[in-house]
């Protein structure tokens, strides 16, 4: 199975340079801190979409199956792992204002899905 998680959510307004220096600094280290299965995707700003609330940068993550997912939220969730540290680092950054933008997407191959067709009307 392949999944792609994609998080999207804005910076503090105060605290723009700091984030993209802080994602240089620390690209490899939150690369790192990804479980078996999961896999860190980039960081990456909004040049252009029709999605109105998304946010202005999305956080891209893949995953080969529903147990990585699940790894993945329980690593992020122990205090000592590098994972959970990395995460209250980046989450300082984040615009607290409800209006600032955010989403989250969690997209299935279509090869892996289960679909189904429509009855004709």
């Amino acid at each position: 199975m392949r999944f792609i998680e994609i998080n999207g959510f804005s910076i503090r307004p105060d605290k723009q340079t700091e984030f993209q220096q802080w994602v240089i600094a620390n690209e490899a280290r939150i690369k790192g801190a990804y479980p078996q299965g999961s896999e860190f995707g980039g960081i990456y700003g909004v040049i252009y979409s029709s999605d109105k609330s998304g946010g202005e940068c999305y956080w891209l993550e893949t995953h080969d199956s529903y147990g990585a997912l699940d790894l993945s939220a329980a690593v992020s969730k122990d205090p000592t792992s590098e994972m959970a540290k990395v995460v209250k680092e980046f989450v300082a950054f984040l615009d607290p204002d409800r209006n600032a933008g955010w989403s989250h997407h969690l997209l299935k191959s279509v090869v892996d899905a289960t679909v189904f067709d429509m009855p004709a009307s």
